[in-house]
This record gives C-alpha cells, sequence and structure tokens, in this order.
C-alpha cells in the first residue's frame, strides 16, 4: 500500500514534488478565496473561474469521483522559454515564463507519475480545477512569496502545477497553515524590482490591476495604459521581473529553453494585427508551441522589438 510519504519521495525521484491533502478541506479552500474576494484582494474573473467543475469559491466533488478522499497536487519544474524573432535585419530573443507553456505536457506527466506511483489498477484519479497556489501552500508543496508566487524547493518559482482528485486515503493529512518564504519578511527585492509598484510591504497579494502580468494578459485590443513605463515590459506574456530578483530563484534564474524560432516574414505578420486564413492557423499552431495564441498580438510583440521602445 503507498502512503503519503513514498507517494511523495517517488516523485521527488522522479524530478517532480507533491502535496496532499483530504478533501474535507474544499469548504475551506472555498471560504479562504470568499474572504479574499470580499476583502477585494481576489480579481472576480478568478472568484467565478470554474474550468469544467464549480467555480473556486463553491467547490465540490466532482461527478466521476464523488467518493474522492484526497486532492494531490504536483509542482512539475519549468524553465524560461526563449524564442527568436527575426526582425529588421536582427534577431531578437524574447521570454515566455515557466507557468505559461506545456500545460499539458505537464499535467499528463504529473498524472503519468501518480499512476506509477498508486497504481492505476487500485486508485483513481480526477483532474482537479481548483486555486492551485492556495492549494500548493495548504498542502506543504510551496511557500508564498510576497509577489504571491508559490515557490518549491530547488527550483523556487520555475514550475507549473497540476492537481487531481483521488479514491487514495492517506492516513496523515498535509492541510496546514500558510507559509511564506522565511527571508520575506526583511527582503524587499521582489518590491524594488516590480516595474508597476504592484507589490506591497504589508500583504502577500499583488495589486492585480496594477500587476503589468495583469494587463499584458488582456487581449491586444485593449492597450497599455498611458502609466506603463516602456522599459517595463520584459516578456511576451506575464512578467518575470520580481521572479529574477528573488534570492530563492538564485540557482534557477538562468535557466532557459531556446524553442522555435519565427522568420522576418513572420513577425512582419505578427505586427500587422490582421490574422486570417491558413497564414494565422501556421503562425498560432507555432506560438502554442510557447504556450501563447494570437489574442496578445501584436500589442505584447510592438512593446519588445525595438520599435516599441523608441
Amino acid at each position: 500500500m503507498t502512503s503519503r510519504l513514498k507517494l511523495i519521495q517517488y516523485l521527488e525521484k522522479k524530478g517532480c514534488y507533491a502535496g496532499v491533502i483530504s478533501t474535507k478541506h474544499l469548504e475551506e479552500l472555498g471560504a479562504e478565496i470568499r474572504s479574499l474576494h470580499a476583502k477585494g484582494l481576489v480579481s472576480d474573473a478568478i472568484y467565478n473561474y470554474s474550468g469544467t467543475e464549480r467555480p473556486y469559491h463553491t467547490p465540490r466533488l466532482p461527478r466521476s469521483m464523488p467518493r474522492a478522499k484526497s486532492i494531490i497536487v504536483v509542482a512539475v519544474p519549468q524553465p524560461i522559454i526563449r524564442t527568436t524573432f527575426n526582425y529588421e535585419g536582427v534577431s531578437v530573443k524574447l521570454e515566455v515564463p515557466p507557468t505559461y507553456y506545456d500545460a499539458v505536457r505537464a499535467t499528463r506527466l504529473a498524472r503519468r507519475l501518480l499512476a506509477e506511483a498508486l497504481g492505476t489498477d487500485t486508485h483513481m484519479l480526477v483532474r482537479a480545477m481548483l486555486p492551485l497556489k492556495l492549494l500548493a501552500v495548504r498542502s506543504g508543496l510551496a511557500l508564498y512569496g510576497r509577489n504571491n508566487i508559490t515557490y518549491i524547493p530547488r527550483y523556487g518559482s520555475f514550475h507549473r502545477l497540476a492537481a487531481f482528485y483521488s479514491d487514495f486515503e492517506s492516513p496523515v493529512d498535509g492541510w496546514q497553515e500558510k507559509k511564506a518564504l522565511p527571508l520575506c519578511d526583511k527582503c524587499r527585492a521582489c518590491f524594488n524590482a516590480c516595474p508597476t509598484e504592484a507589490i506591497h510591504t504589508d500583504r502577500f497579494i499583488v495589486q492585480a490591476e496594477t500587476c503589468l502580468t495583469y494587463l499584458n494578459e488582456k487581449p491586444s485590443r485593449v492597450r497599455f495604459p498611458d502609466w506603463v513605463d516602456a522599459s517595463s515590459h520584459n516578456a511576451l506574456i506575464g512578467c518575470m521581473r520580481c521572479q529574477k530578483a528573488c534570492p530563492y530563484n538564485k540557482e534557477v534564474a538562468g535557466w532557459y529553453e531556446d524553442r522555435g524560432e519565427f522568420s522576418e516574414d513572420e513577425t512582419a505578420y505578427l505586427l500587422k494585427g490582421r490574422y486570417s486564413g491558413k497564414k494565422a492557423v501556421s503562425i498560432e499552431r507555432k506560438l502554442k508551441q510557447i504556450g501563447l495564441d494570437l489574442s496578445g498580438f501584436p500589442r505584447n510583440l510592438e512593446v519588445l522589438l525595438p520599435r516599441g521602445r523608441r
């Protein structure tokens, strides 16, 4: 019989990390989301997000596994992706943060490793659409940073999370109080690095409406506010400033994977801003390999290429 400890150790041996809590804490997860939303610390989009199940604020056991005993959350380490865009005779490498790409691959890997550890003939797994960062911290898998990002052993914030309901029942419940990185109380690295002053010293939740990630995840038709300095932009989506500044990412801050290249013609097409037909399908297929789609273009690319800084 697999124990919680053996499960966690098996995933660590395979290069991933896991936490396990009892499903009896579902209501507490929902209550916490409701409380944060009432205080204005969680956006309506997150509050009402449901994926294929119920909204985050009222989670329930899935119909496909009404007697699930545990929720297992897995962290799959991932590097920064660098993609080359050829533009006006220059090759420009642009970044995609670890949390945006390979969602399907990471989820499949997590599921496969859990199945190996638990035994598919013995236990079932069903994907859980829950607030993953909160779940990771509550399970003891991760710690919060002041930038409201989760940090795991060795790989810091360079990871992607996935969660599953299971009929696996652990005698030890991993549920715990939320914990932050030990140095956060005295460290101001992410606070000083944030280009839009969205990080505050008196709380561990960023001011979403001024966070660059919040702004550049919107559709391209929504332009950046005038108060956003052109030099703030540093990734094709999201932002890496606070993560690169964090001392807990010191060992992985230079961990990159070069993936994909866009020709002068493809870059010009992305900058055009009008997409249709076979070319759009081909370009979007290429973008999906780095976790992107056409919705953020041309805006997010314009501000990173030389003409966007003029």
